[in-house]
């Protein structure tokens, strides 16, 4: 015998089921603590439009961001991040240090006092 389960979405706000495309699950966040609801398409924009002034008005601190272009690669001379330079610094200097892996804080440290 075949069984099938199937997920009904339902709009937390007037219990209403949501059919395919008319609606979906929102996350927001606030004073630290991260929600989720299930909202139809004309809740959401009932919900999008009272956070409006308060998003427009704030700073944004996480979430997605637009892709940032760069031309060339990875850095090759950064003072304290070049590994390169660190490790072959170390080495001239008699600390030991590994040839692969992360450099420890203190010979970091050391790099950036010499």
């Amino acid at each position: 015998m075949a069984k099938q389960t199937l997920v009904q979405l339902v709009d937390d706000f007037s219990g209403e089921p949501i059919e395919d495309g008319a609606g979906r699950t929102v996350r927001f966040a606030f004073d630290g603590a991260e929600y989720e609801i299930d909202l139809t398409n004309s809740h959401i924009e009932e919900f999008s439009n009272s956070l409006e002034n308060y998003i427009r008005a704030s700073r944004r601190v996480s979430g997605r961001k637009a892709a940032t272009r760069n031309s060339g690669g990875a850095k090759k001379s950064g003072g304290a991040n070049d590994t390169a330079a660190i490790r072959e610094w170390a080495e001239a200097n008699g600390i030991p240090v590994a040839t692969r892996g992360r450099i420890s804080a203190e010979i970091v440290e050391q790099y950036r006092n010499r």
